[in-house]
């Protein structure tokens, strides 16, 4: 196990810890799955398999490491930071990051809305390993609940496009950075050509109005076009135009999203085996390097992984 980080108190017994319930966490998660008709309407995606993704520690130890490529790359030390995550679902990614890789990460994520059961299973978890029960706290990112400057790291992963105010969520978060801070957000790139929810192919820039009647072509259920926040760079660009000098941009992501495409070095959680078959027929057919070339000058990214450093 990972040395603990400065000032995380790891539970003496975690390595002969028996692992949790995972088929009574997975019943759980899975009831709020199909009842907010999630399953089906908006996924082709068994419950099954949402559920084993959501739970699955492999999946997070991918986000932890992704978290300390993008962190060192802004000359950040993960291990020796406190780091917050906003949106942490079941919390898996504070588990594994406390656990596994000794970080000193906390997390917020609300009890309201149609999959509350995550919040539930994130309690089971914590309390099932001998963490803080305040480790993930039931908040909102338009709340957060922490002082002024009091985290080396903000860090949310395909949240921004579920909350109700995307554009205060990273005001909050620039609140409770340290100058010096990074913030780090990924989120669909709906400038671009992959909807990973529905698990279709997008077309970039579609309205909300215009992206229901798209996702009926499909059989897919409309409303849940109405839950989402149609996020693309021209939305940060206004965002950050509000913090001027104040917010250093590092990166958007394109470098490794090049790599993937060239590579097909990407998971194939949830949805994304069918995007992984998509690049695949590509290759195939001799169209990756003008897709390459084509995808930078319009922005095409996806997802979009904004870091920037609170000045």
């Amino acid at each position: 196990m990972a040395e603990a980080a400065a000032g995380q108190e790891q539970p003496a017994d975690a390595r002969d810890r028996a692992p949790p319930d995972w088929a009574e966490l997975g019943r759980l998660l899975s009831r709020g799955y199909i009842d907010s008709g999630f399953i089906g309407g908006v996924t082709r995606v068994p419950v099954e398999d949402v559920v084993r993704d959501m739970l699955s520690e492999a999946r997070a130890d991918e986000q932890v490491a992704e978290l300390r490529r993008c962190a060192a790359a802004a000359g950040v030390d993960a291990g020796k930071a406190r780091i917050l995550e906003v949106g942490s679902g079941c919390g898996m990614t504070v588990v594994r990051g406390r656990m596994a890789h000794g970080l000193d990460i906390h997390g917020i994520e609300p009890s309201m809305g149609e999959y509350s059961s995550t919040l539930d299973v994130c309690r089971r978890l914590m309390e099932h390993y001998g963490l803080p029960v305040d480790a993930v706290r039931d908040a909102t990112g338009e709340a957060i609940p922490f002082a002024d400057a009091s985290f080396d790291i903000v860090y949310s992963s395909n949240v921004l496009e579920h909350v109700g105010d995307p554009a205060a969520v990273l005001d909050e978060a620039l609140r409770v950075l340290k100058p010096g801070g990074l913030l780090l957000v990924v989120v669909p790139n709906y400038g671009s050509w992959w909807e990973g929810h529905y698990g279709i192919l997008w077309l970039p820039g579609l309205s909300a109005r215009l992206a229901k009647l798209y996702v009926r072509l499909f059989g897919r259920d409309p409303a849940y076009v109405d839950t989402l926040n149609l996020i693309d760079r021209q939305w940060f660009d206004r965002w950050r135009a509000r913090h001027g000098a104040g917010l250093e941009v590092l990166d958007w992501g394109w470098d490794l999203f090049e790599t993937r495409l060239r590579t097909l070095g990407f998971g194939d959680w949830a949805a994304l085996s069918v995007a992984k078959r998509i690049v695949t027929l590509v290759h195939r057919s001799g169209l990756l390097e003008p897709a390459i070339w084509l995808a930078r000058r319009l922005h095409w990214e996806t997802p979009i992984i904004f870091a920037a450093r609170k000045r």
